[in-house]
């Protein structure tokens, strides 16, 4: 090459370098101004009269940081002295978030944490008045994703949980019972997706250490355990029909999309008033479960459907209620927590009954 083509190409590069930081400084110009139009109208509306409360798992990495942060963003919208709880493992926020909103002033009590986190915190605000903003500080962050909600940018986040528009969503709620019919869940809420058999057998795996060390991926590691594992002979009562069928999970969703851009439940809406009845279903070994990689694929690309002679498949039935037996106890999972072992479940919605802060505001 000679130097008149060196010199096109250094100065390309320099170009495109120089549009990539031209873009991300207009990226944060525009957020910068958008705070602040968000805290002149808040300075005038509030006067420090409202504020936010936290509830904030304290084992999660960069929390200290992440008060500081949320205090000054607090003081920058015009909101007063932010209120802080702490959730235990005793305790993991439902109660916290209750008396959070109960105090003067609070407007919006934000669940800073997990998955667990954030399904304490719905339970102890589902049925009233104020709304729950998420900061997540977890590794999946469910709920968050299915609401598009930042996962990565800490004071982002704090500005929609803390100013973005209200959206009311549903809960779905569990009963469970173990043999000779007591109940050992009531009423148990659950934001994302519940279920059992394979999937709680793998957040079993997950949530032995393996999490805690490779994030969501775990899920897929420890999936491989299981691939091995025998049908579950389940009853299924929902619609008025009654149907028995072997499987290898049985799931309740309430929205559908998971880590890495995988659409579970296509058709899940979080204010639809229905639970998504997801089974699964595979033979013919590792062949099913391709099979059943494959159909989850399209999903996340929009393709819908499998043949029906397939070895693995996903099938899907929508009802306000679903009833569930099955010949043994199974492990039942909330939101990837486990939640122990039942014989029988009930699972149905409530209704509009949590309002969360998304963006929009």
């Amino acid at each position: 090459m000679t130097w008149q083509d060196w010199l096109g190409v250094t100065g390309g590069v320099v170009g495109l370098a120089s549009l990539i930081a031209a873009l991300v400084m207009w990226h944060r110009l525009r957020r910068v101004q958008r705070t602040a139009r968000r805290a002149g109208q808040l300075r005038r509306d509030r006067l420090h009269t409202e504020r936010a409360a936290f509830v904030v798992n304290p084992s999660k990495h960069g929390v200290t940081d992440f008060k500081r942060l949320a205090a000054a963003v607090c003081e920058e919208l015009g909101l007063g002295e932010p209120a802080w709880f702490e959730t235990t493992v005793e305790s993991p926020g439902m109660a916290q978030a209750a008396t959070a909103a109960k105090l003067p002033g609070v407007t919006t009590v934000v669940a800073a944490g997990g998955d667990g986190t954030v399904r304490a915190v719905a339970a102890g605000l589902a049925g009233g008045d104020v709304p729950m903003g998420i900061v997540p500080l977890g590794t999946a962050n469910l709920l968050a994703r299915n609401l598009g909600l930042p996962l990565l940018d800490h004071r982002e986040a704090l500005e929609v949980a803390l100013t973005g528009a209200r959206r009311a969503i549903d809960i779905g709620r569990l009963n469970a019972w173990e043999p000779g019919a007591k109940q050992v869940l009531h009423a148990a809420p659950f934001l994302v997706i519940a279920g059992l058999g394979f999937d709680a057998a793998l957040v079993s795996d997950a949530a032995s250490g393996l999490k805690a060390r490779l994030g969501w991926p775990a899920y897929f590691v420890s999936g491989f355990n299981h691939l091995a594992d025998q049908p579950i002979r389940v009853h299924i009562m929902a619609g008025g029909r009654e149907r028995q069928t072997n499987v290898r999970a049985v799931m309740f969703g309430n929205c559908g999309l998971l880590p890495a851009g995988l659409r579970l439940a296509p058709d899940a809406d979080l204010s639809d008033g229905l639970l998504d009845l997801v089974t699964v279903q595979t033979r013919h070994g590792l062949l099913g479960w391709a099979a059943l990689a494959f159909q989850v694929a399209g999903h996340s690309l929009g393709l819908r459907g499998m043949p029906r002679w397939s070895s693995g498949r996903l099938r899907y039935q929508q009802y306000d209620s679903v009833r569930v037996v099955c010949d043994d106890p199974q492990r039942i999972q909330l939101d990837g927590e486990l939640a122990g072992w039942a014989l029988a479940l009930e699972a149905w919605v409530d209704h509009l009954a949590l309002t969360v802060r998304v963006r929009g505001g």
